[in-house]
């Protein structure tokens, strides 16, 4: 508390310069290339020259961060709040730097006429760029939680006698805040693309975003969740996807009610849906379908991801990768031979996951193994 009292005293001009302090080359070279593999998304839909989508991305990249960095959100006890204002006020200044920027190196139409004449369009450029700086700044924040999580495992683990245990918590914990870079680009570059193409799909898109990042937000102020939160991030992730990928994706959910206050460790669904989308229906020109499932039978909880894809082909390999392989470590370290996962063929087509846990408490009461399992 201390801390941040000493953080909101700071003189105005001190907190600026905090913008630029502890900066490095690779953090900067690192926004930098995520700004331009947006612009380069972007550039694919515009007929213009790629300087125009690159200045953009650039300023309301690099004036987003610098935004958010004076907010210092990190240790603040509302940093969504603090998050969103600053990204809010990112944006706008981004727009101002972009529109002046190009006015000055590529383009002596940008003047202030042109900007009111065409006040729809930059209106909705600047919420794009406050929903894409949300995103990306959400993501950096679950980052340093999870990172500063891990450190204090660390330091447990001698003092609490649980090494194994504890080292595979933090790694398992640090995949919370990774988001697979063709999903994260192609989710920023579509919402961007869309306010100007179709903004009605713009706006369901960002409606996805923000269901996605309503799920998350309890994993940044607690290790633990529940089975229903998990599968709340699920849909809200297949949401985001499937505007993508349009027909080739379509999903279902079969869980009972009873079983969406489990605890449920964070993490290992959302890990076994990104494997079903990224190597079983992505492969396929038809896409297919995942089913997820939960059921209990007897003492042991079955959670099951089902996809209509290419299958356990032997060139792909699924199933043997890092993220399934944390999976089967997490579930080992936590439950020991109580907990599993298996991967298999599904008739007549695609694979089928598995999580299997122990039932332990009063959560779960008689519900019944689902059919779609």
């Amino acid at each position: 508390m201390a801390v941040m009292t000493t953080i909101a005293s700071r003189p105005l001009a001190e907190r600026l310069a905090a913008g630029f302090r502890n900066l490095t080359w690779k953090n900067v070279g690192l926004v930098a290339a995520v700004n331009a593999a947006i612009a380069l998304a972007l550039w694919t839909e515009d007929p213009r020259p790629y300087w125009h989508p690159f200045i953009t991305a650039q300023c309301f990249g690099f004036v987003i961060a610098y935004c958010v960095r004076v907010a210092s959100p990190w240790d603040h006890p509302t940093p969504i709040r603090r998050i969103a204002a600053a990204v809010a006020v990112g944006a706008v200044l981004g727009m101002v730097l972009a529109t002046v920027v190009k006015r000055y190196t590529i383009d002596s139409g940008y003047t202030l006429e042109y900007v009111i004449e065409h006040r729809i369009g930059f209106a909705r450029t600047v919420l794009a760029g406050i929903g894409i700086g949300l995103f990306a700044s959400l993501m950096v924040q679950v980052r340093l939680r999870e990172a500063r999580a891990k450190e204090e495992l660390h330091r447990a683990e001698t003092e609490r006698h649980l090494l194994s245990k504890q080292a595979v918590e933090a790694e398992l914990k640090l995949m919370q805040a990774q988001v697979e870079p063709h999903f994260l680009f192609n989710t920023l570059a579509s919402v961007q693309y869309l306010t100007e193409t179709d903004p009605p799909q713009a706006s369901r898109l960002l409606g996805h975003l923000l269901s996605y990042l309503r799920a998350a937000l309890p994993q940044l102020r607690s290790a633990t969740t529940t089975l229903g939160q998990e599968i709340d991030l699920a849909v809200a992730y297949l949401n985001i996807l499937r505007t993508r990928m349009g027909p080739r994706l379509d999903f279902s959910i079969d869980v009972p009610d009873p079983l969406r206050t489990h605890p449920f460790p964070p993490v290992l669904l959302i890990s076994v849906v990104e494997n079903a989308v990224t190597h079983g229906l992505e492969p396929l020109a038809a896409g297919g379908h995942i089913t997820i499932a939960a059921g209990q039978d007897g003492d042991r909880l079955l959670v099951t991801v089902t996809d209509t894809g290419s299958g356990l082909s032997a060139e792909s390999k699924p199933g043997r990768g890092v993220g399934l392989a944390n999976v089967r470590e997490r579930l080992a370290a936590l439950f020991g031979t109580r907990g599993r996962f298996t991967l298999e063929d599904a008739a007549p087509r695609g694979a089928r996951a598995t999580i299997e846990l122990p039932v332990e408490g009063a959560a779960i009461r008689d519900a019944p193994l689902t059919g779609a399992v």
